[in-house]
């Protein structure tokens, strides 16, 4: 079962329309947007917008209620749930995978932090960056290069690279997906 938290004021309307969750799934966004409050009483989405107007302060409320849910939840179903946010906020980012670490809980984050995105713009990648950055959660290759938009020769070359220096390695359950090490 996912947890998924998702900071729509950081993300907005568009971001929370993509989140995909099955039934069993709970989906918390965080939002005063009527728009986006009604796009999740399509959704079935449970909507909180009742926290005080002001900086951050939707942040506390996501931050709050994780707690809140980790507190819940006995030792077993934790080992059985993984918490997932949708936000580029850093300081957000490092607070939830603080807590998720602190309760021993799977976390995920989708999106790459609005700090990082910067970083990435602002310098060129190596190739062999760009492959690694695609490979934090398991990918099949080909789906990498597609994502990345190469010719398959340097693709190829460069994958066989990162092998060699043993920074990527296959899946254990799953021999067509690839995900870097470490």
């Amino acid at each position: 079962m996912k947890f998924i938290f998702v900071d729509a004021e950081n993300v907005g309307l568009n971001a929370v329309a993509e989140v995909k969750a099955s039934l069993s799934d709970k989906v918390y966004v965080f939002s005063k947007n009527t728009q986006i409050i009604e796009l999740c009483e399509r959704k079935l989405f449970q909507v909180f917008s009742s926290y005080p107007t002001g900086a951050n302060q939707a942040d506390f409320y996501i931050i709050g209620n994780l707690v809140g849910v980790l507190a819940s939840l006995n030792d077993e179903q934790k080992k059985q749930c993984q918490f997932v946010l949708f936000s580029q906020d850093n300081s957000l980012i490092m607070a939830f995978k603080f807590q998720c670490h602190l309760h021993r809980v799977a976390c995920a984050i989708p999106l790459s932090s609005k700090s990082q995105a910067l970083v990435e713009t602002k310098s060129e990648l190596s190739v062999h960056q760009r492959i690694l950055q695609q490979l934090q959660h398991p990918k099949s290759t080909e789906d990498v290069r597609k994502k990345l938009s190469m010719p398959k020769p340097d693709f190829t070359c460069a994958l066989n690279e990162l092998i060699k220096d043993k920074k990527i390695k296959r899946v254990p359950d799953n021999q067509k997906k690839w995900m870097k090490v470490g």
